[in-house]
């Protein structure tokens, strides 16, 4: 202990000394002018006490006090194009059903902000450039208008009956993947060039083995469908999934934000469980995981900007 208080009144006599040589903005400064208010030396309490960040409460609360700021009570707007998920459609046989609560409505609601949901069941990229949809969206979107593109699923398919009746032929999707990707690519730098703010979502990961044997078996002879795929139902997944990359390329390369849901699926044990029987539409548990991955970015959508336009 004799040792230990020896020490402590060595290290202070160590610490005085040095002081003396130290920096003016390490010890009380004699500069008037540095004592004023916004002149406080760095690494002083004034100046620490002067970084620190205010607390915040919850999410929604500060996306309120973000839209006040902007002195308006418009709610702020977002535009969707997708294709049957973002719409909340599934199917039960040949039948097209719609959940109970859509991720899009949950997500609209818990925010409070108006989502224009145009997506449409068949709907692909594909045919939302060919028929102007997004072109006329971009000539007309106003200050603060958000895009958000959830497309994919029906550009990878197939026409089931005619790949039955020739599996061995050389068959091509509703979108190839070469078109969909410079599609996608085209899309992005029209967003940008225009100065819109736009969000992508990748592709929600399907059950092989339910697509299979619910919806193509019940559309064309399955047994001759297999042939196409090499005798092995995985590579219906594998397909979609290439698509779904795609999408995730073209969002980071051209500086967009991506909700990664199909993540928040893959990590699931039980992933089948937020699948509907079809095997390629989230059920009401699927939809509701949806929602809470977008509300995970909440405050960036609830506050749109037009990002800076490029040539």
């Amino acid at each position: 202990m004799h040792a230990a208080i020896c020490y402590d009144k060595e290290n202070k006599r160590t610490r005085a000394a040095a002081a003396k040589t130290a920096p003016s903005a390490y010890r009380k400064t004699a500069n008037p002018r540095a004592r004023k208010k916004g002149h406080a030396p760095h690494g002083s309490r004034a100046q620490k006490r002067k970084n620190v960040r205010p607390k915040r409460g919850k999410k929604e609360k500060t996306m309120q006090i973000r839209i006040a700021r902007t002195g308006t009570n418009a709610k702020e707007k977002a535009t969707l194009f997708g294709d049957s998920i973002p719409k909340g459609l599934y199917l039960e046989g040949n039948k097209v059903r719609r959940i109970g609560r859509c991720a899009v409505d949950t997500v609209a609601q818990t925010l409070g902000i108006e989502i224009e949901n145009r997506s449409a069941f068949g709907m692909t990229l594909a045919k939302c450039v060919e028929k102007g949809y997004i072109s006329d969206y971009i000539k007309n979107a106003g200050d603060g208008d958000v895009a958000v593109f959830s497309l994919g699923g029906n550009d990878c398919d197939y026409d089931w009956e005619k790949v039955a009746r020739d599996p061995f032929a050389y068959h091509t999707p509703r979108t190839p993947l070469p078109l969909f990707e410079e599609l996608l690519d085209d899309t992005a730098r029209a967003l940008k060039k225009a100065g819109i703010r736009a969000f992508f979502t990748n592709l929600t990961p399907i059950s092989s083995e339910r697509y299979f044997k619910n919806v193509i078996s019940a559309r064309a002879d399955g047994a001759e469908v297999m042939k196409f795929f090499a005798g092995d139902v995985t590579n219906i997944a594998r397909h979609q999934e290439s698509y779904s990359n795609a999408v995730t390329k073209a969002a980071l390369s051209n500086g967009f934000p991506l909700f990664d849901c199909r993540t928040e699926f893959l990590m699931k044990p039980d992933m089948l469980d937020f699948l509907s029987d079809d095997g390629i539409h989230p059920n009401q548990a699927g939809h509701d995981l949806i929602a809470e991955c977008i509300l995970r970015r909440a405050e960036s959508l609830s506050s749109p900007r037009r990002a800076e336009g490029t040539a």
